[in-house]
């Protein structure tokens, strides 16, 4: 089971992204009670390129690549084609100093709900992996 998609840099492609890939998720025996974290950190990866990476310049793509098998887990890719950034210099939103802020926890969010969280190509991709069961 696979999704393979390069969209727009809009928040209605960041929602239908979400949908395909949540399409996958429920095939994958083991990850219903975590999809909903699972929601949760795609959409946080998604928007980070849309909105960050790409700056919401439509002409600047997003490519989303995810492979979910029966068994096996889910692993989702997501590249965008900003400058890319730094994750070890992302503000911690649990210091002290930052906890009013209405924004900032995707990195963080994206940590805790996740297996595991791989940051290529300097920042442009992320990479997120659910084990199943």
């Amino acid at each position: 089971m696979r999704v393979r998609a390069s969209l727009p840099s809009t928040r209605p492609a960041l929602t239908r992204a979400v949908r395909a890939v949540m399409a996958i998720a429920r095939k994958v025996n083991g990850l219903g009670k975590s999809r909903a974290d699972l929601e949760i950190a795609v959409r946080e990866a998604l928007a980070n390129a849309i909105l960050h990476g790409n700056g919401l310049h439509k002409t600047k793509r997003v490519f989303v690549r995810c492979y979910g098998g029966a068994h096996s887990g889910l692993l989702i890719l997501v590249r965008d084609q900003g400058p890319g950034f730094d994750p070890a210099r992302v503000p911690d939103p649990r210091h002290p100093d930052r906890r009013h802020l209405h924004h900032g926890r995707g990195l963080l969010l994206m940590r805790e709900l996740m297996d595991r969280v791989e940051y290529r190509r300097g920042g442009r991709e992320v990479l997120l992996f659910k084990n199943s069961g």
